[in-house]
């Protein structure tokens, strides 16, 4: 039906508002489905949240200054194994559908208690969506499991870019992944990476909030 004009759209979009519970179907078709005609969607307007020291996502321009933000990714029981970044509640729905890029500025101390160098980062981000009431909504995975919002990752070595490739664009990063695409990552060195996260979908409600981890 795609090849005939207008017989089926090329683009079906769920509109997941609200939390119904996952792995419910029948809940699920309360999800209103909309139909489009291009991806990314028509009329797309892509926003920057940036994220502060005091761990907020804010649209607000601010100055910049060289601050850092540590954990422990080997996960020191005394040591936070993660860091958040939550918005402010949205002052009205607000539809956010399409693909989610985070501009990072990364780096690694060698673990004291690591038997080798550390020679890499691996970067696991999650979205999350909390409703108004602050609890955090799950969606259902393809196991039947509950999922956050969406998710993405990155390994730093191969952070490098394919910026010539047609289908590198600003809100979706391209790379060919090639065995001379890796680059060396050096202890107490920032570097400047793209972390794709899967394209998604929420309407967050009044008072919501997205929580970037």
């Amino acid at each position: 039906g795609w090849s005939i004009h207008g017989r089926i759209s090329p683009v079906s979009v769920i509109l997941r508002k609200g939390d119904v519970g996952f792995n419910n179907p029948e809940a699920e078709k309360m999800y209103e489905r909309r139909e489009e005609s291009a991806w990314p969607l028509a009329g797309t307007k892509y926003t920057k949240f940036r994220l502060t020291l005091d761990q907020t996502l804010t649209t607000s321009a601010r100055s910049i200054t060289s601050s850092v933000i540590s954990y422990d990714a080997l996960g020191n029981v005394a040591s936070p194994k993660a860091v958040q970044f939550v918005s402010e509640p949205f002052e009205e729905e607000t539809e956010i559908t399409g693909h989610v890029t985070a501009h990072l500025n990364v780096s690694m101390s060698p673990n004291s208690l690591a038997t080798v160098v550390e020679k890499d980062i691996d970067i696991f981000l999650t979205l999350r969506y909390l409703s108004p009431s602050g609890q955090e909504v799950f969606y259902t995975g393809t196991a039947g499991d509950p999922v956050p919002l969406t998710k993405g990752w990155l390994r730093v070595s191969l952070r490098k870019v394919a910026s010539d490739h047609p289908r590198n664009q600003p809100y979706q990063s391209y790379r060919e992944y090639r065995s001379t695409d890796v680059q060396a990552v050096k202890p107490h060195t920032p570097y400047e990476v793209d972390v794709e996260i899967w394209p998604t979908n929420v309407v967050a409600e009044k008072g919501g909030c997205i929580v970037l981890e």
